[in-house]
């Protein structure tokens, strides 16, 4: 998971370099997403948690759930 996080965002950031302004807003929304579920993940191999990285992780994960919509135009029927 550390090498596809050092991989996934750069990656998913480089293909949408340069958006017009109307392909920004949701090309956004989904890098956001990654970025957190790949920090959340990173976060979950540390040894011993403390209430600040259990706040960060619970953080992450929230920010993710409410991202995740953005990848429901890509879902198929």
């Amino acid at each position: 998971m550390n090498a596809l996080g050092r991989v996934i965002v750069p990656v998913f950031a480089a293909t949408h370099f340069n958006p017009s302004a109307i392909q920004r807003i949701p090309l956004t929304e989904p890098l956001f997403c990654i970025k957190n579920c790949v920090y959340f993940h990173l976060m979950a191999q540390y040894k011993y948690h403390t209430n600040a990285t259990i706040k960060y992780m619970k953080n992450y994960v929230e920010q993710c759930h409410r991202q995740k919509d953005a990848f429901s135009q890509f879902r198929f029927s």
